[in-house]
């Protein structure tokens, strides 16, 4: 009996023939057969066939951390029940695997490889792919990114609890701005920065740049959770009564007595709010509110510079050139 393997064959007319094409290093493969065929004829001749193969390469970039070990699963023809093969991996530079001739959708990208990171710091992606009969696929490059980190509230007046609209909202690592954004209609923001800041010790939110009054600054720790919640209440209480007056620069001395070379207490920040008692031709008699480690506000007493302070405009409490006109 003579046997002899070939790598492709066609049946015409109940002869068995077969053809092998080479040009250069490339193979050109007609359809596969799942047994060995036989001609009934003697001598008897076999034939038997081998699959060809597919390597399919996908490069992964890290812009920030790297997740120990990641999951691929690789799922053909629009099942994405149903992987054809799963594979669990420290993270590579570039997913390489090699599959079975005939398994991929060659008509469309209904080919689907799942990238699902083994930490949840970190989010899953997928990519969608046509495939080839045999050969090699090389896909563009998939970025693995951490997941993003949201803060979302409310911008409200403190002394009447009023949403605002138009209030600059920023999320800054130190001093470097990350994002901005303006509250809409309803006094509502929401900001979203990359993963990589999770466990920064220095970012905070900002609200009311563009406000007269003091610009609102909190520290974030993302640490615990990837959102969270911040409602801002901007400007003086309203248990600051009026007169208000706001400081018209930094460093303001907010002193213990009005006499020449009496303590200073703080120096304010500009745009701190004054309740003004009493008054002498060259300083203001008054209180100012003093936030505790609890967010619990006091108020303490002193005296300030009659230039160092402007009376509160309640019709605007926007900036020059801002968009806004809001009533307090």
């Amino acid at each position: 009996m003579l046997k002899h393997t070939f790598s492709r064959l066609f049946i015409v007319g109940g002869v068995l023939s077969f053809a092998l094409l080479i040009s250069g290093c490339s193979m050109i493969r007609g359809p596969l057969y799942p047994d060995v065929i036989y001609n009934n004829r003697q001598p008897l001749i076999s034939v038997t066939y081998e699959y060809g193969e597919i390597e399919v390469q996908l490069p992964l970039a890290y812009p920030g951390g790297v997740p120990d070990i990641i999951s691929f699963q690789v799922y053909a023809q629009g099942d994405t029940l149903n992987p054809i093969i799963s594979i669990l991996q420290e993270s590579p530079h570039v997913f390489v695997v090699y599959l079975p001739q005939g398994v991929l959708d060659i008509h469309s990208k209904s080919n689907l490889i799942k990238i699902i990171p083994q930490d949840t710091n970190f989010e899953s992606v997928s990519v969608r792919f046509q495939g080839i009969r045999f050969g090699k696929i090389q896909l563009p490059p998939k970025v693995i990114r951490m997941k993003q980190l949201i803060v979302s509230g409310t911008v409200f007046l403190n002394k009447n609890g009023r949403n605002l609209v138009g209030v600059d909202v920023s999320l800054q690592n130190f001093d470097n701005e990350i994002k901005k954004i303006k509250t809409n209609e309803a006094g509502f923001y929401q900001l979203a920065i990359p993963g990589e800041y999770k466990y920064a010790k220095h970012v905070r939110l900002v609200a009311g740049n563009n406000l007269i009054f003091k610009p609102h600054k909190q520290k974030l720790d993302f640490s615990q959770s990837f959102k969270l919640i911040e409602n801002v209440g901007v400007g003086p209480s309203g248990d600051l009564v009026d007169p208000l007056y706001l400081t018209n620069k930094d460093n303001v001395h907010f002193r213990e007595k009005p006499d020449i070379g009496s303590k200073t207490i703080f120096l304010l920040e500009k745009g701190e709010a004054v309740s003004v008692k009493r008054v002498t031709p060259g300083e203001y008699n008054g209180s100012i509110e003093v936030e505790l480690n609890n967010k619990k506000k006091v108020e303490i007493e002193g005296w300030v510079y009659r230039s160092d302070v402007f009376l509160l405009d309640l019709n605007n409490i926007f900036k020059k050139g801002g968009d806004n006109d809001t009533e307090l």
